[in-house]
């Protein structure tokens, strides 16, 4: 085996072992919070010694920062396509608010680690989500949508701000609801058609 294949055998490892341990943490985290979920917790659940996890995350701290990341980066995977074939801003709205709905159901382990990190204490290394940068650029993100809508005509005046704090607080509520009930409907439709009546210009809602 050459010096770069065996680089390359390397990184790969290294890279399966570093997603074996976040997925490690969400579950640890998930199913018993973010206080019980030591690195020596964690190194357990995946089955090895604490020294190998702190190989690969030098701080409780930096593994957790890399369970964010990694529950945004699966939020992407699946809203990016969604909202990106959306014809207009409307279409646009609906797809974030009915695929971010999906998401809770279909990962829920993923959301509850989430949510427990950004619900703990600073003690306990619970991280505030209003000043990570991933919450930063989501709602960012979100605000330009809103803004894009306004630009086209399609949504009223509204302050674009307000708007999409209370999109992201509707959407919490339906992660709360979608995590004790187990299902998705009709939360997301309405959702969806609160939205729409709650944005949306007469004229773009009576267009054919």
């Amino acid at each position: 085996m050459s010096d770069t294949n065996r680089h390359e055998a390397a990184s790969f490892i290294q890279t399966a072992r570093r997603a074996q341990l976040v997925a490690c943490a969400i579950e640890v985290i998930a199913e018993e919070g973010l206080a019980r979920a030591s690195t020596v917790r964690i190194a357990e659940r995946a089955g090895v010694s604490r020294g190998v996890l702190t190989y690969h995350f030098t701080s409780r701290a930096e593994l957790i920062d890399e369970v964010i990341n990694h529950v945004y980066d699966l939020a992407g995977t699946m809203l990016l396509p969604r909202i990106a074939q959306a014809a207009t801003p409307r279409e646009a709205l609906r797809e974030f608010i009915g695929g971010s709905v999906d998401l809770y159901l279909t990962h829920s382990m993923e959301m509850a680690a989430l949510t427990a990190i950004f619900g703990a204490a600073a003690g306990d290394e619970g991280v505030q989500r209003a000043r990570h940068e991933r919450h930063g650029l989501e709602m960012r993100d979100l605000a330009r949508l809103l803004e894009d809508g306004q630009a086209q005509g399609q949504f009223r005046d509204f302050d674009v701000a307000v708007m999409a704090r209370a999109i992201r607080g509707a959407l919490d509520a339906a992660l709360s609801h979608v995590a004790q009930s187990g299902e998705a409907e009709p939360y997301k439709s309405e959702l969806q058609t609160l939205f729409d009546a709650a944005t949306t210009t007469t004229t773009a809602r009576e267009a054919p």
